[in-house]
């Protein structure tokens, strides 16, 4: 019986070794990989406390979302805050281009450059960054899309509900006369 049990052992042991030379093996592949939109598509946040000029202090949240609508598209949202209440809020559909999404608009006044958002996974984190500081007509004062981020550990998958809904949103509003 003792037997019977170190043979188990030593067998269970053996799966799991392979388990993991197999694992291993796999992520060294996976590291080139082509990336999808999937591998970045979640709901990230991050809380924090800020203030507002007259020195009063409030928690506030930063999220971004991302949701894949294709291997190279996705849907991103940002609602960001910054001190004193000012904010920068974008969504629109971005497109993969190498390791980055990336979002491209023109100019929404006369003048304006054009808006063009990368958002990536660097190590433990979420990054984005506005070309130029492009991107200011969805900031007000004290927001900017500039050499923002945030914890990758904050990623949370979204529902496949909550997938439809936030799309079905999504179209709702552009459709908008």
């Amino acid at each position: 019986m003792a037997a019977e049990a170190a043979e188990a052992a030593v067998a269970g042991k053996a799966r799991l070794f392979a388990l993991l030379a197999l694992f291993a093996g796999g992520t060294a592949l996976g590291a080139g990989a082509t990336l999808t939109t999937a591998d970045l598509a979640g709901r990230y946040t991050r809380t924090f406390r800020t203030g507002l000029v007259s020195g009063e202090n409030y928690m506030a949240t930063d999220v971004v979302t991302v949701v894949a609508t294709s291997r190279t598209r996705a849907l991103v949202n940002f609602d960001l805050t910054f001190f004193n209440g000012h904010i920068c809020s974008l969504t629109g559909i971005a497109r993969l281009e190498g390791r980055a999404l990336v979002y491209r608009r023109p100019g929404r006044f006369a003048g304006d450059p054009p808006c063009i958002l990368r958002l990536w996974r660097q190590g433990a984190r979420l990054r984005w960054n506005a070309d130029n500081n492009s991107c200011r007509e969805d900031c007000g004062a004290r927001g900017s899309f500039t050499d923002g981020g945030m914890r990758w550990s904050s990623r949370r998958p979204i529902s496949r509900a909550g997938r439809a809904r936030i799309l079905r949103d999504f179209e709702r509003i552009r459709n908008l006369p």
